[in-house]
């Protein structure tokens, strides 16, 4: 045990801090209560400050918000555009492959109507040159009084077309015959001697070749009814036989020569006819039309 002494010590030392004590209590008072206040002043700027965010989040999603659905009408708007446009783009596409279609048909038809109109151009070309040659004749008979046409040589009551005077082309004595009837005339009937000198003297004067053989000109006169006896055309049978170069007609080497040939003898004019071949022979021809 302590000893009184001690025990005195002690609770003197006790009271001694006690009263120490006494006076430092006051001042943390004063520390308690100015940190109640800061916390209160902190808590009511803490309530204030998040009152203000939360009003400014909330008018930020307001703000962020109305935007959104701007940009969502607008992509809205241009996705509608868009499927107008790929409908106008699609409709486009058929109304070209319709128009190219169209052009393809329209170009036929014009191909086709001008092989049309090409040969309507002809035949007007062909019945223009008609109308000229059928102009030139009217005018060339009556110039004449109906007389011979161009081309043709007139002798008394008749006219005379020499082949060669138009063209170079030879032909059989058939087919010499029927471009005389294309003509409106038939192959020449000799029955006078101023015929024949006519004859011989025009062929001498229009003749291509100086041989006689090859200058020749087919006539009206055959002996194809019956051999020997030689018949014109017109029914009549020749019976003046001076007319014939020497030893013809002689039918050589028995070739069907049933056709009478007149030619230009430099020998004698009067000897001026031969025999030959109707189909194989190729002469020039003579026609005569008698005039009205």
């Amino acid at each position: 045990m302590e000893s009184p002494q001690r025990q005195m010590n002690n609770k003197d030392g006790f009271l001694e801090i006690f009263g120490q004590g006494a006076c430092i209590f006051p001042n943390y008072r004063r520390v308690f209560v100015f940190l109640g206040l800061l916390n209160a002043a902190l808590f009511i700027i803490a309530v204030v400050l998040g009152v203000k965010c939360a009003k400014v989040k909330e008018g930020s999603f307001h703000v962020t918000h109305s935007a959104a659905s701007q940009l969502i009408s607008e992509i809205d708007f241009l996705r509608s555009n868009h499927s107008d446009v790929i409908e106008a783009e699609e409709e486009a596409k058929r109304a070209l492959e319709r128009a190219i279609k169209t052009h393809a048909q329209l170009k036929g038809q014009t191909e086709h109507q001008k092989v049309i109109n090409d040969e309507y151009q002809k035949k007007i070309e062909a019945l223009r040159e008609e109308k000229t040659n059928l102009q030139s004749n009217i005018s060339a008979l009556e110039g004449t009084c109906g007389r011979c046409l161009p081309g043709w040589i007139l002798l008394n009551l008749s006219c005379y077309f020499f082949s060669n005077t138009e063209s170079p082309t030879v032909k059989n004595w058939p087919d010499s015959r029927k471009d005389c009837n294309r003509r409106g005339s038939d192959l020449i009937v000799i029955d006078n001697q101023e015929e024949q000198k006519f004859v011989s003297n025009t062929i001498d004067n229009v003749r291509s070749w100086y041989d006689v053989w090859q200058s020749g000109f087919w006539i009206g006169l055959t002996d194809t009814h019956t051999e020997g006896t030689w018949v014109w055309i017109n029914n009549v049978t020749e019976v003046e036989q001076r007319y014939w170069m020497a030893g013809a007609p002689d039918d050589m080497g028995h070739k069907g020569e049933v056709c009478g040939i007149a030619v230009y003898s430099d020998d004698n004019p009067w000897k001026t006819r031969y025999d030959a071949s109707c189909l194989e022979r190729q002469r020039q021809w003579i026609c005569e039309m008698l005039l009205n």
